[in-house]
C-alpha cells in the first residue's frame, strides 16, 4: 500500500526517482491552513535536506510536533507526515515565491489546503 501511494504520487507530481532532488526548498515557512472541515488555522514548518530527500518537522499552534518525509524539488513536494496514530499526504507547489497545496489523512473524506510562506 505504501508502494503504491508513493508510486501514485509520484507520477501526478509528474518527477522522477532515479536522480537526486535538483533544487533545494529548506527552510522555516508560516502555514496558513484549511482543515477538510473547513476550520482554518495557523502553524510553521522546518524543511530540511537530509541526502536525497528532505525531512519535515511541523509546529502546530499548541507547540506539538509532526514529522514528515518529502522527495521532490523547488517545484513540487510529495510528502507523508505522521503525529502518534495519524498518518497523511500532503502535495505541494511551489508558486510566487510560496508553497500551495492539499492534504489528507488516513481515513478522511476530504482535502485540506495549505499555504506557506518563508519567514
Amino acid at each position: 500500500m505504501k508502494t503504491a501511494l508513493l508510486a501514485a504520487l509520484v507520477a501526478i507530481a509528474g518527477i522522477g526517482v532515479a536522480g537526486p532532488s535538483v533544487a533545494d526548498p529548506s527552510g522555516n515557512y508560516d502555514i496558513s491552513g484549511v482543515n477538510p472541515d473547513g476550520t482554518t488555522y495557523s502553524a510553521s514548518v522546518l524543511v530540511s535536506k537530509v541526502g536525497d530527500v528532505f525531512a519535515l518537522t511541523y509546529t502546530l499552534n499548541d507547540d506539538s510536533k509532526v514529522s514528515g518525509s518529502a522527495i521532490g524539488d523547488d517545484e513540487v513536494l510529495a510528502i507523508g507526515y505522521a503525529q502518534e496514530d495519524d498518518t497523511g499526504v500532503a502535495l505541494m507547489f511551489s508558486e510566487d515565491g510560496k508553497w500551495k497545496g492539499v492534504w489528507t489523512y488516513l481515513g478522511a473524506k476530504g482535502l485540506g489546503t495549505e499555504e506557506w510562506t518563508p519567514q
